[in-house]
């Protein structure tokens, strides 16, 4: 029996280049589909590998996203928790609070942003509160080595229960968010917090 044909295949390059002409001459709107359901994208970074604005909005309306969700990087910081600098940025050359604030704010219709902050840094929960007074709408990304049940991570985790709003970890073993294996009882501890977990572990 013959392989039925595959339709045309564009790598990512093309693709992107060939949305972007077509959103550009307004001929293909993914929010104009009457009925479609909404499409939330609640983890992407500004910058995030040296990508450009323009490179994120494109991909972003030709995935059809409705909204997304922009997750800020903490200061940069030579500390053990940021493994002396080589996890600054979410350790992909992220971009922080402020450049995501901004972002989202003159992209208001589609995206919103996060707060976040290196944990174990002096005034991390006053940035991160400052943040969520601002219009944050989730704690995160946390990707910091630190321990998961550590004094610090506690004051972000009944931030986040003051505010009503999640935490997102990124959990790596031996690497990011130590001791998973403790971590039932922050969910015990901190039950009205809805916590958002992904990566490795």
């Amino acid at each position: 029996m013959k392989e039925a044909e595959s339709p045309l295949r564009l790598s990512r390059r093309e693709f992107v280049a060939t949305a972007g002409v077509a959103l550009a001459a307004g001929v293909w709107d993914p929010s104009s589909a009457e009925g479609a359901e909404p499409i939330i994208d609640i983890h992407q970074h500004l910058g995030y590998s040296g990508r450009p604005d323009n490179v994120l909005l494109t991909h972003q309306l030709a995935m059809g996203a409705t909204s997304t969700i922009l997750l800020p990087a903490g200061r940069s910081v030579k500390t053990p928790s940021t493994h002396d600098g080589v996890s600054n940025g979410l350790q992909a050359e992220c971009l922080g609070n402020e450049p995501c604030r901004q972002f989202a704010r003159a992209h208001s219709s589609a995206f919103r942003f996060g707060a976040n902050e290196v944990p174990d840094v002096d005034g991390a929960t006053r940035e991160i509160e400052r943040y969520l007074k601002l219009g944050g709408v989730i704690i995160a990304e946390q990707k910091f080595g630190v321990e998961c049940d550590a004094p610090e991570m506690q004051r972000i985790f009944e931030l986040a229960q003051a505010y009503h709003v999640p935490v997102l970890m990124h959990w790596q073993f031996e690497m990011y968010n130590y001791g998973f294996e403790r971590f039932h009882k922050m969910l015990d501890k901190f039950y009205r917090v809805n916590f958002l977990g992904h990566a490795q572990t």
